[in-house]
């Protein structure tokens, strides 16, 4: 998988991302550098998308990396030695769409600016607008697990976090059952999908919850054989020049009473 790095971030791109853009922007009507230029957006779209999560959790102190695959992008980042506090990973969290949106508006403003000369040139402009501005914005709704679902989890941590996990979990499970209904609506069947997907996964962690914890797995510990040092004299083995097996020690014989 290619591989390398920007502002010192290792970045990873698996062949399902560039698939998947591909089949989304795909179209019979347009020629085929079209089809490059959608997916040249979208890389780039995500990748910023990504930069703002990771930079933002790296000004913490973490260790992060980013991968694009056939979902987006995902940002794993760790803080050795600490954890960050919920008002931290709200801001992480948000900083993706944040930084997608403010990149959005100035491509938005340039090209009003200096008016691209084309057809495919406007679809660029346009087409990076609204992925990062429409997408940013709908990344940001209370869906697990889009950003907008890490968010709500870490200012509800941070306001009640005694019943943070219980009203998450209900507030998931509206909206991705509502991002269904909605998708179903529009004939939007891609999104469909995606939002099945996502209710799937909350109705299988309801479940999830109430399940028996496993039994633990016995631990079996192994002494090592005693030397020879460690025997005592009494005890030491006799050895059988014939190797037949002796009988078993039993009771010791009663003597017979004198008549």
């Amino acid at each position: 998988m290619p591989t390398f790095r920007l502002f010192g971030i290792p970045v990873t791109i698996r062949p399902s991302f560039l698939v998947i853009a591909a089949l989304i922007g795909f179209t019979s009507r347009r020629p085929i550098v079209y089809l490059v230029a959608w997916v040249a957006i979208v890389f780039v779209s995500i990748l910023i998308h990504e930069l703002g999560h990771a930079i933002t959790a790296r000004s913490y102190g973490a260790e992060v990396e980013i991968e694009l695959n056939g979902i987006g992008g995902l940002t794993s980042w760790s803080v050795p030695g600490k954890e960050l506090g919920p008002g931290q990973r709200a801001l992480v969290a948000a900083a993706g769409s944040g930084v997608g949106v403010l990149f959005g508006g100035l491509v938005w403003l340039v090209g009003l600016l200096t008016a691209p000369d084309g057809e495919l040139a406007e679809f660029v402009v346009n087409n990076l607008v609204r992925v990062n501005v429409f997408w940013g914005l709908i990344n940001w709704l209370p869906i697990r697990p889009l950003d907008g679902g890490h968010l709500f989890t870490s200012l509800l941590q941070k306001v009640i976090p005694s019943r943070a996990e219980v009203i998450a979990n209900v507030v998931f499970f509206i909206t991705a059952a509502g991002a269904l209904a909605w998708a179903l609506w529009t004939q939007a069947i891609f999104l469909a999908l995606i939002a099945g997907w996502l209710l799937m996964g909350e109705l299988t962690r309801g479940r999830g919850g109430q399940r028996r914890p496993p039994a633990p797995i016995p631990q079996m510990t192994f002494d090592p054989p005693p030397s020879d040092a460690d025997i005592p004299p009494d005890q030491a083995p006799v050895p059988d020049a014939d190797l037949e097996p002796q009988p078993k020690p039993g009771p010791e014989p009663q003597a017979e009473p004198e008549h």
